[in-house]
Parts: C-alpha cells; structure tokens; sequence
C-alpha cells in the first residue's frame, strides 16, 4: 500500500493557530492541489480530533469507475460526531477504526467499524493498513494531525509527502506542527527527497519522498 500525506502548514511549521479550532491555512490554490492528491487516493485518513474539528465527508472527484473512496476516522475514545452530511454522502465509504478495547459506538449501518483488539495501549499502524487492505485499498492519503502523522513516520509506513508552505506565522509552544510524536534523534529522523516544488504567489508547493533505505542504514 502506498502511503502519502498532504498538510498545509505555517512559515514556522505549524498545522492550526492556538484556538485549535478547524483553520484553513492554504488558498483556493491550494484547495485545488488537494483535489488532485486526493484523486489518486482509494481512501482519506484522518484522526478524531482532526474529524471532530471538521466532522464532514472528504469528497474527492475521481471517476465513477473507481468507486468511492474510504473516509477512514481513527479515534481513541470513540467520540466521533457522526452528522447526517458525514454519514449520507453517497460518494463516500465510511470506516471507524478504534485504538481501544472498547464497545463500537452505535453507528448507522452505513459506516463499518473495527476495533483493535491487540495487547498494546493503541492501535499499531500495521493493524490500521490491514483493515484498509482488506477493503481493497491500495493509495493511502491522510490528512492527520501532526500526533497521528508521527506515528506512520515512526512505524516507516509514510512513502511521500504533499506539503503546502503558507505565508504566515503562528508560533505558540503548544500549537501542533508538521509531525508530532516523541521525535527523533539525530541518526534516526527520517531523511527526504525533495521531488518537486512550485511556486504560485506567495505559496510554496512541495513534494517529497522518505527515503527509507537511508533511515534504515543509520539505525
């Protein structure tokens, strides 16, 4: 499964200001690429607090032929704001997976829900990209939060990465960036190569990819 991801951030590497409510950093411009991205996509990835913070379908433009594409919600606790334009979209495939022993919420039939039954305290990664293996999902995009994206960087699952260098300044200690996480030391922080880059007004499209033969060969 190929796994990419597409994030808009800060001059400062920033994801949201410090309401931590939902905030659209990029431009119409944007907007667009993210349309693209997602069309090469068979299913969305998002996390919890990402989704509670924009509780509405991702809907992407890809051909009838194609089918639907998966709108995958990863979430701890289960508290999931399932809205009626969420859980109607025709265009879209639902998916909760839980990191926790807990009990399903009560959901429309319409969404599929799976519960990671393991013995670590959440969900490994390895177990979010079987369950999406097994429903034919073959191009992973998330568009997580910095905690969630972290933890496919640490896991090595993430192939490539979209991001969107937007012209203003957050700052903040405690406002969420890029990647999250424990973070890494000097030998083991993930190396990339930059595959494209475009300048349109004052935003900077950039296209990397994790090269992981060279993490693996300082490990």
């Amino acid at each position: 499964m190929k796994v990419i991801s597409n994030t808009a951030i800060s001059l400062d590497g920033r994801i949201n200001t410090i309401e931590g409510t939902f905030t659209l950093l990029g431009s119409a411009v944007d907007h667009q690429k993210m349309q693209h991205i997602r069309r090469l996509a068979d299913a969305v990835l998002v996390g919890g607090q990402t989704f509670r913070n924009w509780p509405y379908p991702s809907i992407s433009d890809r051909p009838d032929d194609q089918g639907a594409i998966w709108n995958v919600v990863v979430s701890r606790s289960g508290d999931i704001p399932l809205l009626p334009e969420f859980v109607n979209e025709p265009r879209t495939r639902k998916l909760l997976l839980l990191d926790r022993q807990l009990r399903p919420p009560s959901v429309p039939a319409e969404i599929e829900v799976e519960v990671y039954q393991g013995p670590l305290p959440h969900a490994p990664i390895s177990w979010m990209m079987e369950c999406l293996a097994e429903r034919g999902v073959k191009n992973l995009l998330v568009e997580a939060g910095g905690e969630l994206l972290s933890q496919f960087v640490a896991a090595d699952a993430l192939d490539e990465l979209y991001v969107t260098l937007c012209p203003v300044l957050i700052g903040g200690k405690t406002t969420p960036g890029l990647v999250g996480g424990l973070g890494f030391s000097l030998l083991q922080m993930p190396r990339l190569t930059l595959l494209s880059s475009e300048v349109v007004g004052d935003e900077i499209f950039l296209h990397y990819r994790v090269n992981r033969e060279a993490k693996t060969a300082k490990s």
